[in-house]
């Protein structure tokens, strides 16, 4: 678990005030989905094509956030976005089959 007093004992003196601001009310304790919707929309829409990995904390998560992205006009287009899941319970020839698409990208 991330400290907290680490947090609020960090110097973010050369960050800009809206940032500081943010950072000082981050808690890593809760997922911000909208802040992943958001940063997955503005690297699909200014980058060049690739892979992104989201790094979740569970199924629970992986799943509603996928739920999310799906509902999302750019995120959930299938001409613009391949979506995948990956989690340690899923089937080894799952598993497989998402090394083997992530490779082929």
């Amino acid at each position: 678990m991330y400290d907290q007093d680490a947090i609020r004992a960090a110097d973010f003196k050369d960050y800009s005030p809206h940032t500081q601001e943010s950072l000082s009310c981050w808690n890593p304790d809760c997922i911000g989905f909208s802040l992943i919707e958001y940063i997955l929309c503005n690297i699909c829409e200014n980058e060049r094509p690739g892979a992104v990995l989201v790094f979740m904390t569970g199924w629970d998560d992986i799943s509603c956030l996928k739920e999310k992205l799906l509902t999302h006009t750019v995120l959930g287009d299938p001409n613009r976005v391949l979506l995948l899941t990956c989690h340690g319970s899923m089937a080894s020839s799952e598993q497989v089959l998402f090394c083997t698409l992530m490779t082929n990208l």
